[in-house]
């Protein structure tokens, strides 16, 4: 989990920009918090669907569904949480091949791998977990290193930059605005 924090000098100079009372800066934080936590969801899913050359954005979806707000004693707090378990392949752009060893998919082999359909009709890789016919799964590809350099490299590099404008914006429609306001 990464955790940033943010300059508190610069939090007060925006508010007293505006004037802003103590309990506009908490809504305008707190606020601010949860569009940068969306903003930094949806880049993550739109550049991990290309950096991990995915089919579709959809599973990426469902992985980095959730994140939580919570408010303390402090200003509060995003907890973002990202699914980087291993992804069927299948999920990933290319096709099957077979090799002398097994099967390929894209750029990957997989010794001892068959091509076969899955549960919607395509085609995609299968290894047998025992000799039984029926433990045939379909392969997994790891994503978990390329994912989080991804991250951590490209997506929250700008966190800053958003929270700050995202909180600017929050605390000028409260105080000037009076958006929220009663």
């Amino acid at each position: 989990m990464l955790a940033f924090d943010f300059d508190a000098r610069e939090l007060k100079r925006i508010a007293d920009e505006f004037e802003a009372s103590e309990k506009d800066l908490r809504f305008a934080y707190s606020r601010a918090l949860r569009r940068t936590a969306q903003t930094m969801k949806t880049r993550a899913r739109k550049g991990l669907r290309t950096e991990l050359e995915l089919r579709t954005a959809a599973e990426l979806r469902k992985r980095l569904q959730g994140f939580r707000f919570k408010r303390g004693k402090e200003l509060g707090e995003v907890r973002m949480w990202f699914g980087l378990n291993d992804m069927r392949v299948s999920k990933f752009k290319g096709r099957p091949a077979r090799t002398g060893s097994g099967a390929r998919y894209g750029q990957q082999d997989f010794s001892g791998g068959f091509i076969g359909r899955n549960r919607a009709g395509k085609r995609t890789v299968f290894k047998r977990e025992t000799a039984d016919r029926v433990s045939a799964r379909e392969v997994k590809m790891p994503i978990e290193d390329k994912a989080q350099i991804y991250i951590e490299d490209e997506v929250f590099d700008e966190i800053e930059e958003v929270f700050f404008k995202n909180f600017r914006a929050e605390v000028r429609a409260r105080t000037i605005y009076g958006v929220g306001k009663g």
